[in-house]
């Protein structure tokens, strides 16, 4: 792909298609117009970013197979030999989800990571955001871990729960391209109107995505035929549990990770969102790897 100069001279609307293409080759995820028109840092139509899309590869700055379009004829050959896998990691991940949102506390629960863009490889994790009652973030963690630890015998692997925000407090911390595209990108499991409210609280991912359209915020409420039928035990976990336990769990929850965290969480690339409304721990995060690499390249 030509560089230097050359590249100078691109309309903005280019510019801003190389560095959507640039930000994902570091994973070597290639990706669609719709998905290119949806990271795209400029306001544009969809046509106009197909025709420019056709424009750069008449002209050697990008490439394209099967729909997609990339940097490289890697990252093309690399998502198309994963698209099975996604699919079948989609279903999976659905029917974990279900089982997540009948644990106590939790409200709301959204497929993350590489999965959600549909870039998932072989050693890829299924991960989950998930939000949870207020001032219960921790509690659900606790209950999350330890299922996963005796009835999974702590394979993460269709299992990654490393993200919780309780419903009062979904503003994010950190603020930026990373975040931004993780956000964007979640599909929501269980509880899209939660979504919509995450999205309200966190303004500054359509700053950098103009052409991103978040879903709408509305209460999702359980009906009585629903709770009958298809979950019978919601009020007995979310209701009776909160009774039971509270304010105490919830204290006994945050002390218990924040120890294991001052014990474990000591690498260079860890990351963590850590507060008494969140959990958000990381220990192999690329974020800062992603950001440093990006900012290093991009056109705008």
């Amino acid at each position: 792909m030509p560089r230097g100069n050359e590249l100078k001279k691109i309309p903005e609307i280019q510019k801003a298609i190389v560095n959507v293409l640039e930000y994902f080759d570091f994973f070597q995820h290639s990706l669609y117009p719709d998905e290119i028109h949806k990271y795209l840092s400029l306001k544009a139509s969809k046509e106009a970013v197909f025709k420019n899309l056709e424009e750069m590869v008449n002209t050697g700055y990008i490439f394209t197979k099967n729909g997609l379009w990339a940097l490289n004829t890697k990252s093309l050959d690399v998502r198309l030999h994963n698209l099975k896998r996604n699919t079948r990691l989609l279903k999976i991940s659905k029917r974990m989800g279900w089982l997540i949102r009948k644990f106590p506390f939790v409200k709301g629960v959204y497929l993350s990571g590489s999965l959600s863009k549909l870039g998932a490889n072989s050693d890829a994790d299924i991960d989950y955001f998930i939000v949870t009652k207020n001032n219960r973030a921790w509690s659900a963690r606790l209950f999350l871990t330890a299922f996963k630890k005796i009835f999974l015998l702590n394979n993460k692997r269709y299992f990654c729960i490393n993200f919780f925000l309780d419903e009062n407090h979904l503003e994010l911390n950190k603020k930026n391209i990373y975040t931004a595209i993780e956000s964007a990108s979640l599909i929501a499991i269980h509880n899209k109107g939660l979504l919509g409210k995450f999205y309200e609280k966190n303004g500054f991912i359509q700053e950098y995505f103009p052409n991103f359209i978040p879903q709408k915020a509305y209460n999702f409420n359980y009906t009585s035929s629903f709770k009958s039928q298809y979950d019978p035990l919601y009020e007995t976990t979310n209701e009776i549990a909160d009774d039971f336990f509270g304010n105490w769990i919830e204290k006994k929850a945050q002390d218990i990770f924040k120890k294991r965290l001052s014990i474990k969480f000591n690498g260079e690339n860890g990351d963590s969102e850590i507060s008494d409304h969140a959990s958000g721990i990381w220990p192999n995060s690329v974020q800062n790897r992603v950001l440093n690499n990006y900012n290093e390249k991009k056109l705008v």
